[in-house]
Protein backbone atom coordinates (compact mmCIF):
# COMPACT_ATOMS: atom_id res chain seq x y z
CA UNK A 1 0.00 0.00 0.00
CA UNK A 2 1.51 3.81 -0.89
CA UNK A 3 1.60 6.19 1.55
CA UNK A 4 -1.33 8.76 1.96
CA UNK A 5 -1.36 12.08 -0.18
CA UNK A 6 -0.41 15.22 2.10
CA UNK A 7 -3.09 17.26 3.08
CA UNK A 8 -2.18 20.82 2.44
CA UNK A 9 -4.78 23.39 4.46
CA UNK A 10 -5.69 26.42 1.65
CA UNK A 11 -4.12 29.79 2.90
CA UNK A 12 -7.33 31.12 3.10
CA UNK A 13 -7.80 28.77 5.42
CA UNK A 14 -4.76 29.43 7.54
CA UNK A 15 -5.58 32.96 7.59
CA UNK A 16 -9.27 32.37 8.86
CA UNK A 17 -8.13 30.11 12.17
CA UNK A 18 -5.18 32.93 13.26
CA UNK A 19 -7.81 35.88 12.81
CA UNK A 20 -9.35 35.86 16.11
CA UNK A 21 -5.66 36.12 17.57
CA UNK A 22 -5.68 39.53 19.58
CA UNK A 23 -3.02 41.90 17.64
CA UNK A 24 -0.43 43.72 20.40
CA UNK A 25 1.96 46.35 20.30
CA UNK A 26 4.65 47.86 22.65
CA UNK A 27 4.04 50.58 25.01
CA UNK A 28 6.69 52.73 26.67
CA UNK A 29 7.52 56.14 27.49
CA UNK A 30 8.76 59.03 29.90
CA UNK A 31 7.42 60.94 33.01
CA UNK A 32 8.11 64.26 32.95
CA UNK A 33 8.11 65.96 36.16
CA UNK A 34 7.72 69.19 37.36
CA UNK A 35 10.60 71.54 38.21
CA UNK A 36 11.98 71.58 42.10
CA UNK A 37 11.27 75.01 44.04
CA UNK A 38 13.76 77.51 44.09
CA UNK A 39 16.13 76.78 47.84
CA UNK A 40 15.04 78.71 50.03
CA UNK A 41 16.97 81.86 51.26
CA UNK A 42 18.70 81.50 54.99
CA UNK A 43 16.78 82.36 57.60
CA UNK A 44 19.52 82.08 60.15
CA UNK A 45 23.16 83.70 59.22
CA UNK A 46 26.10 81.98 60.75
CA UNK A 47 29.36 82.56 61.19
CA UNK A 48 30.27 81.83 57.51
CA UNK A 49 28.08 82.37 54.52
CA UNK A 50 26.15 79.58 52.64
CA UNK A 51 28.24 78.74 49.18
CA UNK A 52 27.70 75.48 46.94
CA UNK A 53 29.57 73.19 46.81
CA UNK A 54 31.58 72.77 43.49
CA UNK A 55 32.97 69.81 43.78
CA UNK A 56 29.93 67.95 44.94
CA UNK A 57 26.57 69.47 44.10
CA UNK A 58 23.56 68.81 45.66
CA UNK A 59 21.72 66.10 43.36
CA UNK A 60 17.77 66.36 43.72
CA UNK A 61 16.32 64.00 45.08
CA UNK A 62 14.40 61.46 42.57
CA UNK A 63 10.53 60.57 42.60
CA UNK A 64 10.12 58.63 40.11
CA UNK A 65 11.04 55.32 41.28
CA UNK A 66 8.15 55.66 43.81
CA UNK A 67 5.54 56.35 40.55
CA UNK A 68 3.54 53.17 39.03
CA UNK A 69 2.20 53.62 35.82
CA UNK A 70 -1.34 51.84 35.07
CA UNK A 71 -3.04 51.01 32.14
CA UNK A 72 -6.84 50.27 32.44
CA UNK A 73 -8.95 49.05 29.78
CA UNK A 74 -10.90 46.02 28.23
CA UNK A 75 -10.26 43.00 30.86
CA UNK A 76 -7.80 40.35 29.51
CA UNK A 77 -8.94 37.35 27.95
CA UNK A 78 -7.89 34.77 31.19
CA UNK A 79 -4.76 33.71 31.71
CA UNK A 80 -2.66 33.45 35.31
CA UNK A 81 -1.48 36.61 36.79
CA UNK A 82 2.43 36.98 36.74
CA UNK A 83 4.62 36.06 39.76
CA UNK A 84 6.16 39.28 41.05
CA UNK A 85 9.47 39.16 42.74
CA UNK A 86 10.45 41.87 44.76
CA UNK A 87 14.50 42.42 46.34
CA UNK A 88 15.80 43.18 49.57
CA UNK A 89 18.87 44.63 49.45
CA UNK A 90 20.92 46.65 52.07
CA UNK A 91 18.71 48.93 54.29
CA UNK A 92 16.07 49.21 51.81
CA UNK A 93 13.94 47.54 48.69
CA UNK A 94 15.27 47.84 45.32
CA UNK A 95 11.90 49.32 44.13
CA UNK A 96 10.16 50.91 47.17
CA UNK A 97 7.27 50.46 44.53
CA UNK A 98 5.96 47.81 42.48
CA UNK A 99 3.02 46.66 40.97
CA UNK A 100 0.98 42.85 41.20
CA UNK A 101 -2.51 41.89 39.40
CA UNK A 102 -5.06 40.52 41.94
CA UNK A 103 -4.36 36.97 42.65
CA UNK A 104 -0.64 37.11 41.59
CA UNK A 105 2.21 35.86 44.17
CA UNK A 106 4.49 38.00 44.94
CA UNK A 107 8.04 36.75 46.18
CA UNK A 108 10.69 38.58 48.10
CA UNK A 109 13.88 37.63 48.05
CA UNK A 110 16.71 38.83 50.67
CA UNK A 111 19.79 40.00 48.79
CA UNK A 112 21.47 41.80 51.48
CA UNK A 113 23.72 39.99 54.48
CA UNK A 114 20.66 41.12 57.28
CA UNK A 115 17.65 38.74 58.37
CA UNK A 116 14.49 41.05 58.45
CA UNK A 117 11.71 40.79 60.01
CA UNK A 118 8.85 41.31 57.76
CA UNK A 119 5.26 42.73 58.46
CA UNK A 120 2.29 43.70 56.22
CA UNK A 121 0.69 47.06 57.60
CA UNK A 122 -2.99 46.15 58.63
CA UNK A 123 -2.29 42.25 57.77
CA UNK A 124 -0.35 40.63 60.01
CA UNK A 125 -1.07 37.30 58.92
CA UNK A 126 0.13 37.91 54.96
CA UNK A 127 3.51 37.22 55.61
CA UNK A 128 4.89 34.43 57.42
CA UNK A 129 6.55 35.03 60.58
CA UNK A 130 10.18 34.95 61.63
CA UNK A 131 12.86 36.20 60.21
CA UNK A 132 13.57 36.39 56.29
CA UNK A 133 17.38 35.48 56.56
CA UNK A 134 19.82 36.26 53.99
CA UNK A 135 19.20 34.85 50.52
CA UNK A 136 15.89 33.37 52.03
CA UNK A 137 12.51 34.27 50.47
CA UNK A 138 9.05 34.74 51.47
CA UNK A 139 6.15 34.52 49.14
CA UNK A 140 2.45 35.71 49.85
CA UNK A 141 -0.50 35.80 47.35
CA UNK A 142 -2.77 39.74 46.91
CA UNK A 143 -6.66 38.40 46.37
CA UNK A 144 -7.73 42.33 46.77
CA UNK A 145 -7.46 45.56 44.90
CA UNK A 146 -5.15 47.96 47.07
CA UNK A 147 -2.12 48.85 48.99
CA UNK A 148 -0.12 46.74 50.87
CA UNK A 149 2.75 48.24 53.17
CA UNK A 150 5.59 45.74 54.10
CA UNK A 151 8.04 46.98 56.44
CA UNK A 152 10.79 45.47 59.07
CA UNK A 153 9.22 45.72 62.41
CA UNK A 154 12.90 46.24 63.77
CA UNK A 155 13.90 49.11 61.10
CA UNK A 156 11.35 51.57 60.64
CA UNK A 157 13.23 53.04 57.80
CA UNK A 158 12.67 49.94 55.72
CA UNK A 159 9.56 50.25 53.98
CA UNK A 160 7.76 49.62 50.66
CA UNK A 161 4.32 49.61 48.78
CA UNK A 162 2.51 46.99 46.69
CA UNK A 163 0.35 48.66 44.62
CA UNK A 164 -2.55 45.50 43.85
CA UNK A 165 -4.28 46.40 40.62
CA UNK A 166 -6.71 44.70 38.17
CA UNK A 167 -4.92 44.95 35.35
CA UNK A 168 -2.09 43.28 34.22
CA UNK A 169 -0.43 46.02 32.29
CA UNK A 170 1.77 48.22 34.58
CA UNK A 171 5.39 49.52 34.98
CA UNK A 172 7.78 51.03 37.68
CA UNK A 173 9.74 53.83 36.41
CA UNK A 174 13.34 54.89 36.76
CA UNK A 175 15.11 57.54 37.88
CA UNK A 176 15.34 59.18 34.43
CA UNK A 177 11.57 59.12 34.42
CA UNK A 178 11.43 56.14 31.47
CA UNK A 179 8.98 53.09 32.06
CA UNK A 180 8.50 50.25 29.36
CA UNK A 181 5.09 47.91 29.64
CA UNK A 182 5.87 46.06 27.14
CA UNK A 183 3.81 44.25 24.85
CA UNK A 184 0.09 45.26 25.45
CA UNK A 185 -3.32 44.27 23.07
CA UNK A 186 -4.41 46.24 20.74
CA UNK A 187 -7.05 48.87 21.83
CA UNK A 188 -7.51 52.11 23.88
CA UNK A 189 -6.41 52.51 27.49
CA UNK A 190 -6.62 55.08 30.26
CA UNK A 191 -3.26 56.02 32.02
CA UNK A 192 -3.16 56.38 35.55
CA UNK A 193 -0.08 57.06 37.88
CA UNK A 194 0.46 56.52 41.56
CA UNK A 195 2.89 57.59 43.60
CA UNK A 196 4.26 57.67 46.85
CA UNK A 197 0.65 56.66 48.86
CA UNK A 198 -1.66 57.32 46.51
CA UNK A 199 -3.40 57.97 43.01
CA UNK A 200 -2.32 61.09 41.15
CA UNK A 201 -4.56 63.56 40.33
CA UNK A 202 -4.29 64.33 37.03
CA UNK A 203 -6.41 64.81 33.35
CA UNK A 204 -7.61 61.59 32.00
CA UNK A 205 -5.42 60.31 29.78
CA UNK A 206 -5.95 57.80 26.83
CA UNK A 207 -2.95 55.59 25.19
CA UNK A 208 -4.06 54.14 21.85
CA UNK A 209 -2.35 51.21 21.42
CA UNK A 210 -1.84 49.74 17.97
CA UNK A 211 -1.73 46.31 16.72
CA UNK A 212 1.97 46.83 15.13
CA UNK A 213 4.68 49.21 16.40
CA UNK A 214 4.87 50.96 20.02
CA UNK A 215 3.12 53.65 21.45
CA UNK A 216 5.40 56.28 22.95
CA UNK A 217 3.53 58.13 25.79
CA UNK A 218 4.71 60.95 27.89
CA UNK A 219 3.49 61.98 30.88
CA UNK A 220 3.13 65.65 32.82
CA UNK A 221 2.86 65.21 36.42
CA UNK A 222 1.32 68.59 37.52
CA UNK A 223 3.25 70.49 40.11
CA UNK A 224 2.61 69.41 43.86
CA UNK A 225 1.97 66.05 42.85
CA UNK A 226 -1.57 66.27 43.62
CA UNK A 227 -3.30 63.10 44.93
CA UNK A 228 -6.99 62.07 44.38
CA UNK A 229 -8.79 62.37 47.56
Amino acid sequence: MGLPPRVIAPAYLVLALGAGTAMAGGVAGKVEVPAAPARAAVSNKGFLDRVENPLAPVKPVATTPQMLVVLEGPPPAGGTPVQVVWELVGESFAKPVIGAQVGAKVEIKNTSRTPRSLVAKGQPKLIEGGPLNPSGVRSFRVDAAGLIEVGDSDAPHLKGTVVVVASPYFATVDAAGKFDLGEVPEGTYKLQVFYGTGWIDQPEQQVVVPAKGKAEVTVKIPAGYPLKK
